[in-house]
């Protein structure tokens, strides 16, 4: 049994920008380069024992060393993506001596302070959830004081000529003084707290935003504002990579004569839309064969991929207002178990969380629910794109990686390829490569089926419709 889904193209990549026809290539983007910015959104929250919060706290520390020292070493080429893969590491990532003799310090300085131990406390015995804007609150208040011990720990060990840090002094006492008050706001009612905190996050954007309007930040400085003031907004974001392996797309409509649809990735009808054959079975759904890696095999020489067209299943998008709500301490599971049990889940005399149980044992329910809300993640979308009808193939890093670009264009049977569509502007000279692009491969594997159609209005059904070129047929 077969059904069609159709997947909207600019003759740029399919001709002689990406080739993607010639090569019968699918792409899959991530999902930073898909037009909605909820793709992938999940209500992420906080809440855990006193361990997984003591050891967010250290996680902290240890991303605002290694970032504080990076920027000390690259100065002007300072870029903040370069701090990106600390937030996978523990301490036992870092080099013995001397850098993780500095963290040690700085964990210390940083934890003799009353104020990180009476957060924790507070934190803990609530036993509610803490959402990203409380979150990054509460981090802001404390970052004085965690850049204060950094840069102490790395001045007494590394001849890095760290700054001043009498400065901070201040508003760390001012912070101590207040903590009771200002842990009182995350006591309010759910809906008031997250307004609160929801404000105080767009008012420091603002200040940040309007600082730097008057008082544009020369090259030099931008690495020490980055840590200074951008830091924590930085590592919030971060941290969601911990939870799941990355994902990439590649979208199917099933109506292609949806105009909006046409002029949103049909590049403004000047493209085209390409109509494929997708297998139906009973327990898979549909699906559609991609040739790619998907297994390795010992050689004498270490391994290769082994390589083959692999049943890729279609996804269908749920469009709706309710994203999933994950817990951050229950679902960080992008690292081994060893690596949650000696750092996030271990407490400061051996003992370990309560939070991890589940977790690390992997019980049946909590995987199930796990991978339940990774595939909605990817696969939901506010209800204002109900119109796309959308169905989505995925490709997610596991055993295989598909970090870089040509590792995300999986080839396609042109067997499974039944039409081509152009669009209401496509161009005659494009129409025409693509003709005979098809018209070789038509020749090449024996094909008299493939059909062309031309978009246009209906005065009919007073939209678009797809009309057969029914004279357009290989030889």
């Amino acid at each position: 049994m077969q059904d069609y889904l159709y997947r909207f193209r600019s003759t740029h990549a399919l001709l002689d920008g990406f080739r993607e026809l010639e090569n019968q290539e699918i792409y899959f983007c991530p999902p930073e380069g898909l037009n909605d910015p909820l793709e992938g959104f999940k209500h992420i929250f906080w809440r855990g024992d006193e361990i997984v919060w003591r050891n967010l706290l250290r996680h902290y520390l240890l991303n605002l060393m290694q970032a504080t020292s990076l920027a000390l070493i690259m100065g002007p080429e300072f870029n903040p993506e370069m701090c990106s893969p600390f937030v996978h590491q523990i301490d036992e990532d870092l080099p013995k001596a001397p850098i993780r003799e500095c963290y040690t310090e700085a964990c210390k300085e940083f934890f003799k302070h009353p104020v990180p131990e009476r957060l924790i406390a507070a934190l803990a015995s609530r036993g509610r959830e803490v959402r990203p804007n409380e979150l990054h609150f509460y981090l802001r208040l404390l970052h004085p004081l965690a850049t204060r011990s950094v840069k102490a720990a790395l001045d007494a060990r590394l001849p890095v000529g760290v700054s001043e840090t009498r400065a901070l002094d201040a508003v760390i006492d001012a912070l101590a003084e207040n903590l009771s008050g200002l842990l009182a706001i995350g006591e309010q009612s759910h809906g008031l707290a997250d307004i609160m905190f929801s404000a105080s996050e767009a008012l420091s954007s603002q200040v940040s935003l309007i600082n730097e309007f008057n008082n544009p930040i020369p090259d030099e400085r931008r690495s020490s504002m980055f840590i200074g003031y951008d830091f924590t907004d930085f590592y919030v974001k971060s941290l969601e990579r911990l939870l799941y392996p990355n994902w990439y797309v590649a979208c199917f409509v099933a109506d292609p004569t949806n105009s909006a649809m046409w002029g949103t990735y049909g590049d403004g009808h000047r493209g085209a839309c390409l109509k494929f054959r997708a297998k139906v079975g009973h327990q898979d759904g549909r699906t559609l064969d991609l040739h790619r890696a998907y297994g390795w095999r010992t050689t004498s020489v270490g391994g290769e991929p082994i390589l083959g067209y692999v049943p890729h299943r279609f996804e269908e998008v749920r469009y709706t207002s309710e994203f999933p709500q994950v817990n951050f301490f229950e679902s960080i599971a992008t690292l081994t178990k060893a690596r949650l049990a000696g750092f996030w889940f271990a407490g400061p005399n051996g003992e370990r969380s309560t939070t991890a149980q589940r977790m690390l044992r992997e019980d049946e329910e909590w995987r199930h629910e796990y991978w339940r809300k990774y595939s909605h993640s990817f696969c939901t979308k506010s209800e204002e794109w109900a119109h796309e009808r959308e169905a989505r193939l995925v490709l997610h890093s596991g055993l295989l990686r598909f970090d870089d670009v040509a590792s995300r264009k999986l080839r396609y049977r042109f067997s499974d390829l039944a039409g081509i569509a152009f669009g209401m502007k496509t161009r005659n000279e494009d129409k025409l490569q693509i003709m005979r692009l098809i018209d070789q491969k038509c020749v090449k594997e024996g094909r008299k089926d493939f059909e062309f159609y031309q978009a246009r209005f209906s005065e009919q059904t007073k939209k678009i419709d797809l009309m057969p070129l029914r004279m357009l047929t290989s030889q």
